[in-house]
């Protein structure tokens, strides 16, 4: 599918549509907790999709459902389970990938995640790990004292890893895939799902990881080809799917877009690169970040 979004609108009607396209989303979200919520026997929850799709945003979305609908829910990022740094580092080199790697199943430590779930289903309290991107280092995390009748949610690109999914059955399980699936037509320009994706991660990598656009397009080749080994062939496998493109997304990502690649040297192995979006984003028009609200899926990349 792609979602055709129109040139030169007035500050109202960008206002309206991103207001629409919101809702829709968030309302597609409700709708799935509100199902789960009958699953009485239901103990863990996965949701999962490619990077940059808005896992994060929809986890507080489903969190913030079952809670009016009077059942706790508590989110868990895989993220958390991380080797540290220095590890990955090794296992990079170890496996000849050119820069860090955060997508490969080997980059997580399974042991301590299947720990951490047994001890959690079995009602005991447990000490989870908390990831920390700017230090590389896995630190103490939240103590969770587990009562009867709460839910667990996993968040992260791995759970449909064969590992990672193997821990996850071991109670009473549903999955969720949260992805961009439609194009966006805009400015003259078709961006594809992956493309939107890139441009979530470059935007993104900068703000909440602290990598430029260099670094993120140098992982960027490895990360597709891990997505379409170990995450795009299991995706169908999911028990729902949510298309996270938002018609107006563009147009925010724009400015931000724009700053970020202007950086990029023109010695730099990615110049060209860094130009052709650039390029592409030329006849677009920006949106004002404003428009969107704070609890926009759009908050988790800006």
């Amino acid at each position: 599918m792609t979602l055709i979004f129109p040139d030169r609108l007035s500050e109202e009607e960008l206002k309206s549509r991103i207001f629409e396209a919101d809702t829709a989303f968030e309302r597609t979200l409700f709708q799935i907790a509100n199902r789960l919520c009958n699953k009485k026997d239901l103990s863990l929850i996965g949701l999962t999709g490619p990077t940059c799709s808005g896992k994060t945003t929809a986890a507080r979305m489903l969190t913030d459902r079952f809670l009016q609908n009077g059942r706790t829910i508590h989110v868990i990022s895989i993220d958390d389970f991380y080797y540290e740094k220095k590890y990955l580092l090794t296992l990079s080199e170890k496996n000849g990938f050119d820069g860090l790697d955060y997508d490969s199943e080997k980059t997580l430590d399974t042991d301590l995640l299947q720990t951490c779930l047994s001890s959690l289903i079995a009602g005991k309290p447990t000490i989870l790990p908390h990831f920390n991107f700017f230090t590389g280092l896995r630190e103490r995390g939240v103590r969770l004292i587990p009562q009867k009748g709460e839910l667990f949610l996993l968040e992260g690109i791995q759970i449909l890893y064969p590992a990672v999914n193997s821990i996850l059955q071991q109670a009473p399980y549903y999955s969720i895939a949260i992805y961009p699936q439609s194009s966006i037509t805009v400015g003259g320009k078709t961006f594809l799902p992956n493309e939107i994706r890139l441009l979530r991660r470059l935007v993104r990598d900068v703000i909440y990881r602290g990598s430029g656009a260099s670094f993120t397009f140098s992982l960027w080749k490895n990360v597709r080809s891990n997505e379409d080994k170990n995450i795009f062939p299991y995706l169908e496998n999911c028990d729902e799917t949510v298309d996270s493109t938002m018609p107006y997304e563009i147009g925010i990502l724009k400015p931000y877009l724009l700053k970020i690649l202007s950086e990029v040297d023109s010695d730099d192995h990615f110049y060209r690169q860094a130009q052709k979006i650039r390029s592409a984003l030329q006849n677009v028009e920006s949106v004002n970040s404003d428009f969107i609200s704070p609890n926009s899926l759009y908050r988790e990349f800006i």
